[in-house]
């Protein structure tokens, strides 16, 4: 489960792009940050994605990638034209399809061979119509699903929703988010035909004028499970309350959301952005990597926290012209490593769960001075985003997090809900983290 947002030009501040994501998936799948450069490909090559291998094109661009560590694509991530893409798990009346192309896969895709955000969705498009999507998306369990996607550049954003080989997009013209449910409803600007057809043929509307897409093909019962309607219109209402004047900090505060709750506990409240995993049944994911990005003409500043939990995580930034992961940043895997960064995090918010929601409270104060600092530096200043920049704000997050850890034995301990504990402690015990 995650959710997207973007503001266009005459949203923000500053009249440029912002986007956000949540990436929500099972809590010890570890995103790793990942830069892959740009580079040239022979005539005849193909490219192997995570089930299937597709035909390679002559040049592929700088990409940035938030990825699953096992998987070919990702759940979000922008090039070094300026184009940022997050998708998102649609849950339809449609069956998804054993196998193709997963809505990870098509995002790298269409980021590696698209300079625009309107070339993007044709990428897209394209792609899907022509080798389909599926395919299991999910680390431990089994997890199929169809995909939606917010597509922006430093000009224009679209939204772009599709079942089976079929789709329709809308341009955006102001804010939008998404998040694990339709968003259309009739108000698009282009769609599939087979689409429409298909809802006609199975008797969910009667013609192509009475076609709603949310109406005609939502899975009532998963949607409403993942609480996807409530988070669509929480990230909607903060967006529109601030439309004209949002920032890049005020993205990163959308992605803490936790509902306006006082005295949030992940033991006791789920359905919100930050999204806390509690159970293995209905509230099964855990935000395990969060983006946010500005994009101008010039290109994009991308902001990532490289670990879980964004209530608990520095965002710090990644990726700017010539820049590489930051010095001392290691990529994780399936098992623990005290030397990767997601894994050194992860293992300090597992145990901030039990000092909830005192550690929220001593840790945030630390993270808005340091990113207020950080933004204003790379952002207000002028400054270009270099390899020392990254290196040096990577590590002042990194500070953070392991200071306020290692202060947790003297914190409060609020004890969870006993099916919470029982559901941690099994985490904990599989990944070996004590």
């Amino acid at each position: 489960m995650c959710d997207t947002i973007v503001a266009l030009g005459p949203a923000t501040r500053d009249g440029v792009t912002l986007f956000g994501k949540n990436s929500d998936r099972e809590p010890d799948e570890v995103q790793n940050i990942t830069i892959y450069p740009r580079r040239s490909h022979k005539e005849g090559e193909t490219v192997k994605c995570t089930y299937i291998t597709v035909p390679q094109v002559a040049e592929t661009a700088r990409v940035v990638l938030c990825q699953p560590f096992w998987m070919f694509g990702a759940e979000m991530g922008a090039n070094e034209y300026g184009v940022i893409i997050g998708n998102e798990a649609l849950f339809t009346r449609e069956k998804p399809a054993p196998t193709g192309l997963t809505g990870m896969d098509l995002l790298r895709l269409a980021l590696e061979r698209s300079k625009s955000a309107r070339e993007a969705l044709d990428t897209i498009i394209q792609l899907l119509e022509r080798h389909g999507q599926g395919g299991n998306c999910g680390y431990r369990q089994k997890f199929l699903y169809m995909n939606s996607y917010l597509v922006a550049d430093s000009r224009e954003a679209y939204v772009l929703e599709t079942v089976k080989s079929w789709w329709a997009w809308k341009k955006i013209k102001d804010v939008w988010s998404i998040s694990n449910v339709i968003s259309l409803g009739p108000d698009f600007d282009a769609f599939s035909p087979g689409l429409v057809r298909n809802a006609i043929k199975k008797g969910w509307c009667k013609n192509e004028s009475a076609f709603d897409f949310h109406k005609c093909y939502s899975d009532p019962l998963i949607t409403w499970g993942a609480a996807a309607a409530v988070r669509e219109r929480c990230s909607r209402n903060i967006l529109s309350q601030k439309q004209g004047s949002l920032t890049t900090a005020d993205f990163m505060e959308i992605l803490r959301d936790h509902g306006g709750k006082s005295g949030f506990r992940p033991d006791k409240y789920g359905g919100t952005v930050c999204m806390h995993a509690a159970d293995k049944l209905i509230r099964r994911s855990q935000s395990v990597g969060s983006l946010v990005g500005k994009t101008t003409d010039k290109g994009a500043c991308v902001y990532v926290t490289g670990s879980s939990n964004p209530c608990l995580s520095p965002f710090y930034p990644v990726f700017g012209a010539g820049t590489a992961n930051p010095v001392g940043y290691l990529e994780g895997g399936a098992d623990f490593n005290e030397e990767a960064y997601w894994w050194q995090c992860e293992r300090w918010h597992r145990k901030a769960l039990w000092h909830y929601p005192d550690a929220l409270k001593k840790i945030q104060p630390k993270i808005k001075e340091y990113e207020l600092e950080m933004v204003r530096s790379i952002e207000e200043t002028g400054a270009s985003l270099d390899q020392s920049a990254v290196n040096k704000n990577f590590g002042n997050a990194r500070s953070i997090v392991s200071e306020w850890g290692a202060g947790l034995d003297k914190m409060p301990e609020t004890k969870p809900a006993w099916l919470f504990r029982r559901y941690w402690q099994g985490y904990n015990k599989l990944n070996c983290i004590e």
